[in-house]
């Protein structure tokens, strides 16, 4: 099955691997994954596939100087920016083999520090391929910081509204977090001011 997609489309995938009969690894960029998406929904090969889970997991890249060597075989350090490669995972259950593939995508090439901003990692969303894959795209989006792009449905799960913290990446606002309560006498929702206490 996957040799036929692998000869007809082989720049899709950076990488495979058959790790055994029941477990195939896919690598591949996040320019070509809804492509993939949609062939694994729409053909008669994949009619059966099931999203089973979607997890993201982070690399740390604490090196901030990279080396490369010259003409003259001599060592020139490059520098590059601090910044932890995310690599989301997507497992799918094909039911009539009775096979699980793994796609791997790592979202460090999105990641991009400008003078003023940093560009989010950013991949497209599959909930309309798969419904199931609205709640794990709301659960990656949250934990992680990952933003899915054509995603209708960006609520919150855990975390308060409007709050912009990825507490698996550890990255909390610097000014504190903000205090959102229910007042019951004038039924709404009230937020204090952040302000600094000594």
């Amino acid at each position: 099955m996957f040799k036929y997609i692998l000869f007809l489309t082989n720049q899709i995938f950076l990488n495979y691997k058959f790790n055994n009969q029941k477990n195939i690894n896919l690598y591949l960029n996040e320019r070509n994954f809804y492509y993939l998406i949609l062939h694994f929904k729409l053909s008669s090969f994949f009619y059966s596939s099931q999203l089973i889970d979607i997890f993201v997991y982070e690399i740390p890249s604490n090196l901030n100087i990279e080396t490369k060597t010259n003409k003259n075989d001599f060592p020139i350090q490059l520098k590059k920016p601090i910044l932890n490669e995310s690599i989301i995972v997507y497992n799918f259950h094909l039911i009539t083999t009775q096979q699980r593939f793994f796609i791997f995508l790592n979202l460090s090439s999105t990641n991009e520090i400008t003078k003023k901003k940093k560009n989010w990692n950013s991949i497209t969303s599959i909930s309309e391929a798969f419904l199931n894959a609205n709640w794990l795209e709301r659960e990656a989006s949250e934990l992680h910081g990952i933003f899915f792009s054509g995603k209708k449905d960006v609520r919150n799960l855990m975390l308060p509204y409007g709050d912009t913290t990825a507490p698996m990446k550890k990255s909390y606002p610097c000014v504190g977090l903000r205090e959102v309560f229910y007042d019951s006498n004038t039924d709404s929702l009230l937020q204090n001011p952040i302000s600094l206490q000594f």
